[in-house]
């Protein structure tokens, strides 16, 4: 599900980016767009895909800061800013139809990527009608094939329904924020591999 939805940070700066000579509107906006970077993803909003406006910078306030457990650190006085911004996401939900590429194929199941969703996974057994089919000397890689000969295999793009979501938070600050979804084809004929324009490779 995609959302435009209103979200604030504070940027940090201290002295020596002021003497960058970088216009201050550009460095703070830069800070922003490197710590949604970083932070990828939250589980009320889902992956946070782009900023779309910034609706306003505060006024800099100086803070202080020393290590304290340091006695020869002379800490450091650095400038804080409130920055509210207009951010488009996009947050996987239960019922929601999605494409994504198969990354990898296992007997039990594969697991299939989608822009910044990295672990859907579906299960052999929400594939009705499909069979696995191991690697062979005519086959470097497994796949699974339908009776009508549709395929799933590594590369192909895959429609899938989520059938669940997990939000995992990421242990050293949000680094390793990540959702996980499982995904299946039951129940709907338009689910499966997808054919692409001017291909037919992704279906046999």
């Amino acid at each position: 599900m995609f959302s435009e939805v209103e979200l604030a940070r504070n940027v940090v700066l201290c002295p020596n980016h002021f003497e960058s000579g970088q216009p201050l509107h550009q460095l703070i906006l830069e800070k922003v767009l490197r710590g949604l970077m970083d932070e990828r993803s939250c589980e009320e909003h889902g992956f946070f895909l782009g900023i779309t406006a910034v609706k306003s910078i505060g006024e800099g306030k100086k803070r202080y800061f020393k290590n304290v457990n340091d006695d020869n650190d002379p800490g450091i006085v650095v400038t804080v800013f409130l920055v509210s911004f207009m951010c488009r996401t996009f947050l996987p939900v239960r019922g929601e139809i999605m494409e994504g590429i198969v990354d990898k194929v296992f007997a039990t199941g594969v697991f299939i990527s989608s822009g910044p969703l990295r672990y859907a996974y579906l299960s052999a057994i929400k594939m009705p009608r499909y069979r696995y089919v191991p690697a062979s000397q005519t086959e470097e890689e497994p796949y699974f094939l339908r009776d009508d000969l549709s395929r799933i295999a590594v590369g192909v793009v895959v429609r899938f329904k989520v059938l669940a979501v997990r939000f995992k938070q990421g242990e050293e600050r949000w680094r390793d924020n990540e959702f996980y979804v499982l995904a299946y084809l039951e129940g709907n004929d338009t689910l499966g591999p997808v054919s692409l324009a001017g291909s037919e490779d992704s279906l046999i």
